[in-house]
């Protein structure tokens, strides 16, 4: 019996130009895919200077030159071949994996999907050697003469993949991706000087001295670099260094956060909201930091043999990498000289901007503007005192904390019922009672100790029901809502007793609070200081609230008791607490000026 011709040749094998196209298809997805393997082989082979052109958003040209070893004669076409590799020799190399490209699929990848033109010399040769490939296949060899290194020009990318090139964005969408890939790379390694051309200007410059604080005044600006805070830190399961920013500096989103691992620019969420976290309640809601992180991490503890594009890694321990890393940058905050309201130009604006050093009338140069902290960013120190109060935690006699220093105001009335106005140096100080309160209450609750919290009994209990997410999460962070002095019991499947709260708390509304807290967590996978979040909760809850009138007094205990907390600018969502008018602004608007 004759099988129906549609059940003919089912199963086959592809011809060797098909699979060589969809082969390359899941390590080139994108102009900007080349350009990391081009970059990744050329850090591989030590080079010290790179340069990277792109035309067309890279869909028309991409050229990478760089100063490494280059390839020796011999192996310049054997490169282009599938499963070619100077970076691993067996099974057990991958884990160990100490380069950045290992898979021996990205030349023959990007020669499936463009032209491509290399001149390479190694160093011991008088002259280098130029091979151009058409359609996967070397059509001209030749020697040339050129400098030790290589370069390598693609050509017309996908040009003969139309499934491919329909998907790809417009030039200066596939332009931007290249230049953030360049800015991560000159980041994650600033000994290595990096120019990048974008149809035929200038976009990058870094100047390879090996100062990780340069290479982010070539992406970020100098300014921005100058406040950046160092970071250092030892820990078991990573080494961090890098910059982070301090809360006064951030951005509308996480693109400014740049994490290497092991010299590998990653994308890793776990990592990403660990730098993010240890700026809890010191940045305005929507608002993320600035960082650049290195790790240094043992090989044997990262797989980096995870990702087509080797965007991802995998970690043993993923928790404590995270937790090494939200401790640097928490280390780093904390080991940062104060900041205050008094270097803030008069712009009528709130403007929360660090101290910054005077300037000569010539103006510092770029060195001057980012020497590392402790030299010439240490500006002149404010001249107000902080107020000692009774009740006061005090620092450890020694200590170096990030603190914010507001200065001495005197409260003249309320606005509306939710804002206090008072004078102070250089203008007019609004605060708004409630996130200030906030802040003082929340810094009190977490300086109380865990194992004495302040509660108060309720005469009569109050009936919390939940549905099952929520009891759940309930039961998981009990004892972090306990440690804050709200004692909580079951009663029924789903109900819960609250029996005390914590001191000075109101109750009705604290438990309204408690309630949308609980459905928060509940809907979070991994939730990062609960106890700060239950404090914050706790805090909302039990400040007072805008249009509820204050005496004189109650406003200026407010605004002595903003004075003293650690981080006086904002509540603990991240909401401003304290704006500031300068005088130059309020003299402009009568005409003085």
């Amino acid at each position: 019996m004759t099988a129906p011709a549609s059940a003919r040749r089912a199963i086959h094998v592809l011809p060797a130009d098909v699979a060589a196209r969809i082969a390359a298809g899941e390590v080139i997805e994108r102009p900007v895919s080349v350009v990391r393997e081009l970059l990744d082989n050329a850090l591989d082979a030590g080079a010290t200077r790179i340069t990277v052109e792109i035309e067309d958003g890279g869909l028309a040209l991409i050229r990478v030159s760089d100063d490494g070893r280059g390839i020796p004669p011999e192996e310049v076409e054997l490169a282009f071949e599938r499963h070619a590799t100077s970076k691993i020799e067996q099974l057990v190399d991958l884990a160990r994996i100490r380069t950045l490209g290992f898979r021996g699929e990205a030349l023959p990848s990007v020669a499936a999907a463009a032209d491509v033109e290399i001149v390479t010399r190694v160093a011991y040769e008088p002259t280098g050697v130029q091979i151009v490939i058409a359609d996967a296949r070397v059509v001209r060899r030749s020697a040339r003469a050129a400098p030790p290194g290589t370069t390598i020009a693609v050509r017309d990318l996908f040009a003969r993949i139309p499934a491919r090139r329909k998907f790809v964005g417009t030039p200066a969408a596939e332009g931007r991706q290249v230049t953030v890939l360049v800015s991560h790379y000159a980041l994650a390694y600033p000994g290595v000087a990096i120019h990048f051309g974008s149809g035929g200007r200038r976009q990058l410059t870094t100047p390879g001295d090996g100062d990780l604080r340069h290479a982010f005044a070539a992406v970020h600006g100098a300014s921005m670099a100058a406040e950046m805070l160092d970071v250092s830190f030892e820990g078991e399961a990573a080494n961090v260094s890098g910059l982070a920013g301090p809360p006064p500096v951030h951005r509308g989103n996480r693109a400014a956060i740049s994490v290497f691992v092991n010299g590998r620019w990653v994308q890793s969420r776990a990592l990403t909201f660990a730098i993010v976290d240890a700026y809890q309640t010191q940045l305005p809601i929507g608002r993320h930091p600035i960082a650049a992180l290195a790790l240094t991490i043992p090989c044997d503890d990262v797989d980096v043999n995870v990702h087509p594009a080797k965007a991802e890694v995998r970690f043993r321990d993923e928790r404590a990498v995270a937790r090494a890393v939200r401790q640097a940058v928490m280390a780093a905050l904390d080991g940062a000289r104060p900041v205050s309201w008094l270097a803030a130009p008069s712009a009528g604006s709130f403007h929360v901007e660090p101290l910054a050093p005077s300037a000569a009338a010539s103006g510092p140069t770029l060195r001057q503007r980012l020497e590392p902290p402790g030299l010439a960013l240490n500006g002149p120190q404010p001249s107000q005192p902080s107020m000692a109060l009774p009740g006061r935690v005090d620092e450890p006699a020694g200590a170096s904390t990030h603190r914010d220093l507001l200065p001495l105001l005197r409260v003249v009335g309320q606005l509306g019922n939710t804002y206090v106005v008072a004078e102070g140096p250089d203008g007019m100080y609004l605060v708004d009672q409630h996130a200030a309160h906030e802040r003082v209450v929340y810094d009190r609750l977490i300086a109380r100790p865990l194992s004495d919290p302040a509660t108060q009994p309720l005469l009569e209990p109050l009936l919390l029901e939940l549905d099952t997410l929520a009891a759940a999460a309930l039961a998981e962070h009990r004892e972090h809502l306990e440690s804050l002095g709200l004692s909580v019991e079951p009663f029924g499947e789903r109900s819960w007793l609250v029996r005390a709260v914590p001191a000075g708390a109101g109750s009705a509304d604290l438990v309204a609070g408690l309630r949308a807290l609980l459905d928060q967590l509940a809907g979070e996978r991994r939730v990062a200081d609960p106890f700060g979040r239950a404090a914050a909760t706790v805090a909302c809850h039990s400040s007072v609230r805008a249009g509820q009138a204050l005496a004189l007094e109650e406003m200026r205990r407010l605004a002595e008791d903003l004075g003293a907390t650690a981080t006086p600018r904002t509540c603990p969502h991240g909401r401003p607490t304290v704006v500031h008018v300068g005088s130059d602004a309020i003299e402009r608007q009568f005409g003085r000026r």
